[in-house]
């Protein structure tokens, strides 16, 4: 177990990023800046990691698999080791997806964890269950169900943030999917708060109708918790849209930006949010058939009003972005690159400067799931999964985005 204990530079690792060509763009300038890789303490068919930054701490979940048994750990990583790995829970009859995955959020020592538990025997029957990790008595609750309806439908797309002294989640809510004329049948997308000692507190339907299984993110904003989402209109109009908990009432639901993306399906492809004194929220949208991942900032002003087009030929999507506390925006993404994917970190700077850089080649595979970004010591630490004919693993790798300027 010793290999869970150091962080390692891998030569091989820098020598094939640099034999592809890692390459970045400082106003069509290069630079040859590479990240090293941060051995992880995940075991075996591992994936579906998540990451999380509190109290100088860096947090991952993940999931391994042995046979039809799926198992939740986490552990901490202090910048130079990592602790032991602990199992949070385990089961056989859990609903274990590529793009619905256990999140992560602590608070104040206070851990929230996630997974999705199969109600019934159709496939896309399932719960929420979580728990809660008390700080104080350092014991994990019970699992409990997030949603308060007993519905044997869909629910799931979980994110999670530190709220007061407990979490707030916000998620995709199939209850109204039951029982009703197909014409009334509609995922909803819905916020809950979660208490530190693992109650439920009072809990919000945000919209009643959304895309049926693209991902939800939630961030606390200067102006309250703001959460965005796909969307759906009656025209089959899948733009994101956000709202935000404003002297304790949810606004309206309001386009992010009128992409106006008609697709009669749901593209698995949810958006990303960060707030760290400005807003940041990145997408993929396909209007006319054209793959695109976008930015859009929110500053001092009511509402979004800085638009990027970060990827406009080869874009796959799967976001995440990150603000730093100096206003710098990071936004992680896939993009084709035939029988593979480049995954690509695009640093924006709060003088509007940009620089993207490709990190690594993956498998565009649905296995591969969705990359994890977080800011943790002056570095863009990102997670992904390796796929093969065997199975998967997770990488972690680590780039110092504060180690260069944008004049070089």
């Amino acid at each position: 177990m010793g290999k869970w204990f150091r962080v390692i530079l891998s030569k091989t690792f820098a020598a094939v990023l640099l034999v592809l060509a890692f390459s970045s763009c400082i106003d069509e300038a290069q630079t040859t800046r590479v990240p090293f890789e941060i051995e992880n303490p995940s075991e075996g068919y591992a994936g579906m990691s998540r990451l999380f930054v509190a109290d100088d701490l860096l947090y991952m979940s993940w999931v391994e698999q042995i046979d039809s048994l799926a198992l939740l750990k986490y552990a901490s990583y202090d910048g130079n080791n990592w602790s032991m790995p602990e199992l949070i829970a385990e089961g056989t009859d859990w609903f274990v997806n590529w793009a619905d995955f256990p999140q992560i959020a602590v608070n104040q020592g206070n851990i929230f964890v996630h997974y999705l538990q199969k109600s019934a025997p159709d496939t896309y029957a399932y719960d929420i269950k979580y728990k809660i990790y008390n700080a104080n008595s350092q014991t994990w609750t019970s699992p409990q169900k997030l949603h308060t309806d007993t519905t044997q439908s869909e629910h799931g797309f979980v994110d999670v943030i530190p709220f007061k002294d407990g979490f707030m989640a916000s998620w995709l809510d199939g209850r109204t999917t039951m029982n009703r004329p197909d014409s009334l049948r509609q995922m909803t997308i819905r916020a809950g708060i979660i208490n530190a000692d693992g109650t439920l507190g009072q809990q919000w339907e945000l919209d009643g109708r959304v895309c049926d299984c693209c991902a939800t993110s939630i961030a606390d904003t200067r102006d309250g918790p703001m959460v965005v989402y796909r969307d759906r209109s009656e025209a089959e109009i899948r733009d994101i849209y956000a709202v935000r908990l404003q002297d304790s009432i949810w606004t309206e639901p309001r386009a992010v930006y009128n992409d106006s993306w008609e697709i009669n399906g749901c593209p698995v492809n949810g958006p990303a949010i960060s707030s760290n004194g400005i807003t940041a929220v990145s997408w993929f949208t396909m209007v006319d058939d054209k793959p695109k991942v976008k930015l859009g900032t929110m500053g001092t002003g009511s509402w979004f009003d800085e638009f990027l087009v970060l990827e406009d030929l080869r874009a796959i999507g799967r976001v995440d972005v990150a603000v730093d506390n100096q206003a710098n925006a990071f936004a992680l993404y896939m993009t084709d690159a035939g029988s593979t994917a480049n995954l690509n970190l695009t640093h924006i700077a709060s003088t509007g400067a940009r620089m993207t850089h490709v990190l690594t080649k993956m498998s565009p595979e649905r296995a591969s799931g969705f990359p994890q970004l977080a800011l943790f010591e002056d570095k863009a630490v990102i997670s992904y999964t390796e796929t093969d004919s065997i199975g998967s693993q997770i990488k972690l790798v680590s780039y110092p985005y504060q180690s260069y300027s944008f004049e070089e």
